[in-house]
């Protein structure tokens, strides 16, 4: 008897055994199965951004040309017209290297740059606001800034982020054709923060809304999940570009960000705006969403790491 006993507690012991080693199995197949599929996801996204590096190339190869034709016919000018038309010619030679700056931008997409010497959100931010606002852009648009006045310092160079602004602000009055409100808004918070904060907005904005309306109502979602658990506890610049115009369709939160979709109309964009947004902010170890703004349209949020300014600036 007490050998049978023996012999079933000897079974009962492999069997129970043989279930943990099944479980075990069973997970390590799992995690196996999810680092295959993000290993493919990668490489789709990389087939992607092969393809718009190889248009990229083409585009500044024959733009290069004309484009260093007009900047040399603009000093050959400098001398033969009047005074008063002289700045006329300045401003155009900035919008020649604004374009020039615009294809290095379009290139991005198929080599990362090295992150450049620390520089000032708000020192960027302003002088975007301030060139394209030299071009028109904002002239049926009340443009609203609540801006930290404290230093904003992040790993970019100027010109980084100048295109990256830039790039937002053209896609929201893009989105108000016929005028509207652009508010901008940044702050130095920590990570944690600054998501709890906007997850508890967007469970608020998705009880109080339509349905049927045109506009984002985005979940924390997993992306922004993994971002946190990397940088949770560290101090962070959030920046919000919030518009009145039509907002994002539901569903198109994440593939607005991919190159090549615009919701533009034929002749009004390629649709890389976005897709080189999204490509620096993830160059510079930040993070980029889209949902409802209060203003009724889209709100495009960015989060980059606070570094310290250089002291040899």
């Amino acid at each position: 008897m007490l050998a049978l006993v023996v012999l079933a507690l000897v079974v009962l012991a492999a069997v129970v055994g043989a279930w943990a080693a099944r479980g075990s199995i069973v997970r390590e197949r799992d995690a196996l199965a999810a680092k295959l599929l993000a290993a493919e996801e990668d490489r789709a996204q990389a087939e992607r951004l092969a393809s718009s590096g190889r248009v990229a190339a083409g585009l500044a190869h024959e733009l290069g040309n004309p484009l260093c034709a007009i900047a040399n016919y603009t000093y050959s000018l400098e001398n033969k017209v009047a005074l008063d038309a002289r700045p006329l010619l300045t401003s155009l030679r900035r919008e020649v290297a604004r374009i020039e700056r615009l294809m290095e931008g379009f290139i991005a997409h198929t080599a990362p740059r090295t992150a450049e010497p620390q520089s000032d959100v708000n020192v960027s931010l302003r002088e975007t606001l301030s060139f394209l606002g030299d071009q028109g852009v904002f002239r049926r648009i009340v443009v609203n800034e609540n801006l930290d006045e404290s230093p904003l310092p992040v790993s970019a160079s100027t010109v980084q982020l100048e295109q990256l602004f830039a790039n937002l602000l053209l896609n929201a009055a893009d989105a108000m054709p016929g005028g509207g409100a652009l508010c901008l808004w940044n702050r130095r918070e920590v990570a944690d923060v600054v998501l709890d904060s906007d997850r508890r907005r967007s469970a608020d904005v998705r009880r109080r809304s339509d349905p049927s309306e045109r506009m984002v109502i985005d979940d924390p979602g997993q992306r922004r999940t993994g971002w946190l658990a990397v940088h949770s506890g560290r101090e962070v610049v959030k920046i919000v570009v919030a518009d009145s115009g039509h907002g994002v369709q539901r569903g198109d939160e994440e593939r607005i960000f991919e190159p090549f979709v615009t919701t533009k109309g034929a002749g009004k964009g390629i649709g890389l705006g976005l897709a080189i947004v999204r490509r620096m902010v993830d160059e510079l170890d930040g993070l980029i969403w889209v949902q409802r703004s209060r203003e009724g349209g889209a709100a495009f949020h960015v989060i980059l790491p606070v570094q310290r300014l250089a002291t040899n600036r």
